[in-house]
């Protein structure tokens, strides 16, 4: 049976809890998931509260088995996320630091993103897809995609855009490419990380190279 999607409510804490734990099966290893998990709680929360943005959310019953961040203002997410929870922002990243002195550099860049982020254009940014584990071969991923896709204007948005790493991520570059995205450019960050940037427009509407 196909799972339910829909955004999730800024009310709902015990989903929003169970959405961190998504999240930490879904990406072990990965900066995010080593912060404490009131940051990560905070972060999803966000996109619950901020207009242009939404969390949706793959029902299996009552459990949740993938989740789906985007917005359609990329920089007024993160200005939201600071500017209503700066302060529980500040406490959770400062019991994650205290954890891991390392992470330091990292959570600064994170805290400079709204001033780096510049739009070319209209579009709509994932910020974070994940999926149980145990259900990855079911279709969770492509359902949320496709939930996504409709709930889009691409008469107003030109693209949805997203980023993911380009070294030993053959399987989730695959997902993108299966899913409609192209590759539209690469980067490296600041600790020599490669990245892909994807961009998804409708059907027939990419440029002729």
């Amino acid at each position: 049976m196909r799972e339910t999607i829909r955004a999730v409510k800024p009310s709902e804490k015990q989903l929003l809890d169970k959405i961190v734990s998504l999240h930490q099966m879904s990406f072990r290893g990965f900066f995010l998931s080593s912060l404490h998990p009131g940051f990560l709680r905070l972060l999803y929360k966000s996109f619950t509260t901020h207009k242009s943005s939404e969390l949706l959310v793959a029902m299996d019953g009552k459990d949740p088995v993938g989740f789906l961040a985007y917005s359609y203002d990329t920089t007024g997410a993160y200005k939201h996320m600071l500017q209503r929870y700066f302060f529980p922002f500040a406490w959770y990243s400062f019991l994650s630091f205290l954890k891991k002195p390392s992470i330091f550099f990292k959570m600064l860049s994170a805290l400079t993103m709204p001033h780096a982020t510049k739009r070319e254009a209209d579009y709509v940014k994932i910020f974070s897809i994940g999926v149980d584990p145990d259900c990855r071969k079911g279709g969770v991923g492509t359902h949320l995609m496709n939930e996504l896709k409709k709930r889009i204007d691409f008469d107003r948005y030109e693209y949805i855009t997203l980023e993911t790493d380009a070294k030993d991520n053959d399987e989730v570059n695959r997902f993108y490419l299966r899913n409609g995205f192209r590759l539209s450019s690469d980067y490296m960050t600041f600790e020599g990380r490669r990245m892909n940037k994807y961009h998804f427009r409708r059907k027939n509407e990419y440029p002729v190279s």
